[in-house]
């Protein structure tokens, strides 16, 4: 049986910690926020539970009485001691290693023993960031999908110490929450986020053949979204865009599954601190530049989402869940793959391969691989 979870500590109440609080205090759970001093407490409370469920009640979305009753079950502090009872304890602090280590490590010193330390890290290792912490069995990773109110999946990370009680009480959290949870070994990025990250880094690096507008359309045609990549992107914010794909490009360029660099006009767009122009001319009427580039993409998207079934990071069914759910793809990798069969899904990774965007995965590197089982 799974661990009772029933007040949720978050470390970090600003965008996505609050977000995070939030729903699990509709979903009825206490909650306890740490930020750095009270003047931090006091701001964040209002702005990210008064002020936004105030918003709910003025457009009719929630009741003053539900109103009421979830921000009374919300607290906020600036003392890491007002925390020694929460019964799991998610960390949405900024993402600075360091940061993190010394927050598990003091963390892990107050807590009970049995409390569950998690973290909303996007990249970082979660062995790594729990280095320092005592109890390594009760830790893991939770990742929310931004916006983490609207966003429904969450990839529950298991390290190599997790132990079952923590992963299974994790689960249960999330399905409480009216999440999608989907299973994940520890791996740079995790599941999601090395599929989008290489699939935008891929994207951009055509930027010397097409324009915003085009780029966005090659996206949409390929993956058959309504909101493109380079949409999506500014959404996200371009800083985030750019910090998470040097992040997973230093982890995995250079080992066997390689992972596509940076490319140099993401790198200037982060530094002029400017949006994409998604109307900066008219969409390429070159349909076989516009085929070649579809082909690009989506061999990059096949190539990684191989690797990750490879290296036993995530299942099949689990991997193309999360596609569907955090990035609303109407069809993940290896529905794609299996539709258009998969002799020419294995032409489109050898075109990816050959690009450079990615090591041959080692389920095609022999006789083409029968379709995937969903």
């Amino acid at each position: 049986m799974a661990k009772r979870i029933e007040t949720v500590g978050i470390i970090g109440f600003n965008v996505m910690g609050a977000a995070i609080g939030l729903n699990a205090a509709t979903c009825g759970y206490n909650v306890v926020f740490k930020e750095l001093n009270d003047d931090l407490v006091k701001a964040m409370y209002k702005r990210w539970v008064t002020d936004a469920l105030a918003k709910r009640v003025e457009k009719g979305k929630m009741a003053q009485a539900d109103m009421d009753a979830v921000a009374g079950r919300i607290k906020g502090t600036a003392d890491y001691k007002d925390m020694a009872n929460c019964d799991l304890i998610i960390e949405a602090a900024i993402e600075k290693m360091d940061l993190k280590i010394q927050i598990f490590k003091e963390l892990s010193q107050i807590v009970r023993p049995d409390t569950i330390i998690a973290s909303n890290t996007s990249t970082f290792l979660i062995e790594k960031l729990m280095s320092e912490a005592k109890g390594q069995e009760r830790t893991a990773g939770l990742h929310y999908f931004f916006p983490a109110n609207i966003n429904r999946l969450v990839e529950v990370i298991r390290q190599k110490a997790t132990s079952d009680d923590t992963y299974d009480a994790l689960m249960d959290f999330c399905k409480k929450n009216q999440k999608v949870p989907i299973s994940v070994k520890d791996f740079p990025g995790f599941a999601i986020n090395p599929v989008f990250i290489s699939s935008y880094m891929v994207l951009v690096s055509m930027a010397d053949r097409f324009n915003v507008a085009s780029l966005d359309q090659i996206s949409k045609e390929a993956l058959g979204v309504k909101f493109g990549i380079m949409w999506v992107l500014n959404g996200s914010g371009i800083g985030t865009a750019y910090h998470a794909g040097a992040s997973m490009s230093e982890y995995l360029t250079a080992s066997n599954i390689g992972f596509p660099v940076v490319p140099a006009v993401l790198k200037a767009q982060f530094e002029k601190n400017q949006p994409w122009n998604l109307e900066d001319g008219a969409i390429s009427q070159d349909a076989a530049a516009m085929k070649a580039a579809k082909e690009e993409l989506l061999g990059s998207v096949f190539a990684i989402a191989a690797h990750l079934i490879d290296e036993g990071v995530v299942s099949v069914t689990d991997l193309e869940l999360g596609c569907k759910t955090a990035l609303a793809w109407p069809k993940g990798p290896f529905t794609l793959m299996n539709e258009m069969g998969m002799d020419e899904a294995a032409r489109l990774i050898k075109l990816a391969v050959d690009k450079g965007h990615f090591k041959m995965p080692k389920s095609f590197t022999g006789a083409v691989p029968a379709t995937w089982k969903l």
